[in-house]
């Protein structure tokens, strides 16, 4: 599994502050399950427990402080949005096979 050291930008005072203002304006819960709920899919909705960049921070530094960038999230529909960061290795997109025609 892939590790890195852990972004000080993600321990900041102004950073906590903020993503727990984030959670409290999406009543704590997943913005993702609640999508999908709504348009009448299956599951449930599940408690946020990461606040994701909408627009990442390595495209906008400008906005990773702006709370309209920032969107509620579930540990899964996390690593959905994030599947190259090794939530799930299986869930990186895969190069789709080319066939081999045999003529016999």
């Amino acid at each position: 599994m892939y590790h890195k050291e852990s972004d000080p930008f993600y321990h900041s005072k102004a950073w906590l502050v903020l993503a727990d203002a984030r959670k409290q304006a999406d009543s704590y819960l997943c913005c993702d399950c609640m999508e999908r709920k709504k348009a009448g899919g299956y599951g449930r909705v599940r408690d946020a427990e990461v606040v994701h960049h909408v627009i990442p921070r390595s495209e906008r530094p400008d906005l990773e402080l702006d709370i309209d960038n920032l969107r509620s999230l579930c540990k899964i529909c996390h690593n959905r949005r994030h599947p190259e960061k090794g939530g799930n290795p299986a869930r990186v997109p895969q190069p789709t096979p080319r066939a081999r025609v045999i003529k016999i």
